[in-house]
């Protein structure tokens, strides 16, 4: 995909994400019989841009994620704590998303856009307003590799919503997991209303800076997650600090949040 195009469609995704409605979608359906038919071609008037979008167009079940451990078992509302704040967001059906890491299809790097038929309901945090993590299809699929690959003793650095952790803390193979987290606020909202909902003892939330953490670890970790940044523009520094480390310690398997994404921009 061109650079053209990709700015065309992060100033979409950013801005206008909800810009197709599904009187639109309707509409044009009605002639062409296919949902991602007709976001093909709605797309390619908003974008003015001639491109085949069905190769980057996902079209997603809700059940399929409501069905997910965390959404489950772990209910949460409209909080706030400090700074912090746990909000419970939606997404319009046809509003776009990025849903996974970018893609190589036939030597073409391509982003993965979903959508959804009917509204989807998601938790999310936030710090002074701004969004910090948010549960979506997007997280769901992008961690869900390093959560299978997970086992024995883990180091988390960033604790969010606590996808991560809660996931590996249901796996038999992983025995002890340690979160790195900065912001005591975070983890005093953490304690308060999430933490007792894990039924688990596998789970410790530390309260330290990660960069610090990692320079001199005190014991000897299997697997090491690092999840600090919301996206590529702050996530690409981050990843090359904390890779220097992967030659300190070999024994360890590291593995960084939307690498895939992060490689493409590297």
């Amino acid at each position: 995909m061109d650079n053209i195009l990709l700015e065309k469609l992060s100033d979409y995704l950013n801005n206008n994400p909800d810009l197709i409605t599904i009187r639109e979608i309707n509409k044009v359906s009605k002639i062409l019989n296919d949902d991602n038919l007709a976001l093909n071609f709605l797309l390619k008037e908003y974008l003015e841009y001639e491109y085949d979008y069905l190769k980057i167009l996902n079209k997603l079940n809700v059940l399929d994620y409501m069905n997910n451990s965390y959404y489950k078992n772990i209910k949460l509302n409209n909080i706030k704590y400090n700074n912090w704040e746990i909000k419970i967001d939606k997404v319009k059906p046809y509003e776009l998303f990025v849903c996974d890491n970018f893609k190589e299809l036939n030597d073409e790097i391509i982003p993965q856009i979903g959508y959804f038929t009917k509204p989807f309901y998601y938790p999310t945090i936030y710090k002074d307003n701004r969004l910090w993590m948010s549960i979506t299809p997007n997280e769901i699929n992008t961690m869900k590799k390093d959560i299978s690959d997970s086992f024995g003793n883990v180091l988390v650095l960033g604790l969010g919503l606590g996808y991560f952790p809660y996931m590996i803390s249901l796996k038999n193979n992983v025995y002890n997991i340690d979160v790195i987290e900065i912001d005591k606020s975070a983890i005093d909202l953490y304690n308060k209303y999430i933490k007792n909902q894990f039924d688990s003892k596998k789970i410790n939330v530390i309260n330290y800076d990660a960069k610090e953490y990692i320079k001199k670890l005190d014991k000897k970790y299997d697997f090491i997650y690092i999840d600090l940044w919301h996206d590529v523009s702050d996530g690409i520094e981050l990843y090359k600090y904390f890779k220097e480390y992967e030659k300190i310690y070999k024994d360890s398997i590291f593995r960084y949040w939307i690498y895939d994404t992060i490689k493409y921009y590297l």
